[in-house]
C-alpha cells in the first residue's frame, strides 16, 4: 500500500501531528510514501533539510515533487534564475520515479515560477512522462505524482489547474495511467476523469488534505490517504484527543450519494 501525503509545509508543521504520522507509518505495511508537493512553508533550505531528515528516518521509500510553496515567493532573483535551487540541492531532480511491488510512480513537476499557484505542463514534458509511464511493469498500477489537481470541486479552483491538462490526461491514459496523486487545495477527495476528459480508460484524480501543518482548510482536519493495491483509497484523519491518525472512511470506491455530490 501507499501512504499519500500533501501540503506538509515544514516550517509550519505541528510536532504532535508529525509524531502521529511516524506511528502510523510504523503500524502499516507501506510500500512507499508519495508526497505531492508543498514540502515547505517558504522554500528555505533549512525547511527542506528538516523535511528530508524527518522522512529519511521512517524506514520507508519515498517520492516527492515540488509544490508552489517550494519555490521562493519574495526573493525575485532566485525565483527567476534558480526557482528550484534549494529543492534540488536536497532532493535532486524534480521528476523522479519509484517502483514498488504494486505501483510504478512517476513524478511530474507542475510548478510555474511565473505564476504563484497555477500549474503548468509543456508538450515536451507530456511526451517525456508518457514514455516513463510505459516503463511500468505489467500488472503494476501506473501513477503520476504532481501538485495541482486535474479536476476540482469548486469553480474558483479551476484557475490553478495545470495548462494542457486535457492533452496530458488523454495521452497519459493511452500510456496506461491509472491514477494521479495531488494536493494543493488541502481537501481529501477522489474524482474520476474518464468521462470528464473523454479518456480511453478510467483514471482517478486522488487528492490529499493537509498532512501535518496548521494550514487547514474547509474545516478538514489533518489527514492522509492510504492507497491499497486494488486502488481502494482510505482517508485517515488526525484525532486531537487520541493524538493519532485514525481511519475516517473510504474515498474510493465512492458511495452513491458521495458520487452524486462530486459529479
Amino acid at each position: 500500500m501507499l501512504l499519500h501525503l500533501s501540503d506538509v509545509h515544514f516550517g509550519a508543521e505541528q510536532d504532535t501531528v508529525t509524531d502521529a504520522l511516524r506511528k502510523l507509518c510504523d503500524s502499516l505495511p507501506l510500500e512507499a510514501i508519495a508526497i505531492s508537493g508543498d514540502l515547505t512553508q517558504r522554500a528555505r533550505r533549512s525547511q527542506f533539510q528538516a523535511f528530508f531528515n524527518f522522512f529519511n528516518t521512517l524506514g520507508v521509500p519515498w517520492l516527492v515533487v515540488p509544490g508552489n510553496h517550494d519555490i521562493p515567493l519574495y526573493h525575485l532573483p532566485k525565483r527567476v534564475f534558480s526557482p528550484f535551487g534549494h529543492y534540488e540541492s536536497v532532493f535532486g531532480d524534480t521528476e523522479k520515479m519509484l517502483e514498488t511491488k504494486h505501483f510504478h510512480l512517476v513524478g511530474v513537476n507542475s510548478i510555474s515560477p511565473k505564476h504563484h499557484t497555477r500549474g503548468r505542463l509543456t508538450p515536451h514534458q507530456i511526451e517525456r512522462i508518457g514514455e516513463r509511464l510505459k516503463l511500468g511493469a505489467i500488472g503494476k498500477h501506473r501513477v503520476i505524482l504532481s501538485h495541482q489537481p486535474f479536476r476540482v470541486l469548486r469553480p474558483y479552483q479551476e484557475r490553478d489547474i495545470p495548462t494542457l491538462v486535457v492533452h496530458a490526461a488523454q495521452h497519459w491514459a493511452d500510456c496506461g495511467l491509472d491514477a494521479l496523486l495531488h494536493g494543493h487545495f488541502h481537501v481529501p477527495v477522489v474524482l474520476p476523469l474518464q468521462t470528464h476528459f473523454g479518456l480511453s480508460k478510467e483514471v482517478l484524480d486522488i487528492q490529499a488534505g493537509t498532512a501535518v501543518s496548521h494550514r487547514l482548510r474547509y474545516d478538514v482536519p489533518n489527514s492522509v490517504n492510504i492507497i491499497h493495491p486494488d486502488l481502494t483509497v482510505d482517508r485517515y484523519d488526525y484525532n486531537l484527543h487520541t493524538k493519532q491518525f485514525e481511519r475516517s472512511g473510504q474515498l474510493w470506491p465512492l458511495q452513491h450519494d458521495a458520487h452524486q455530490e462530486s459529479a
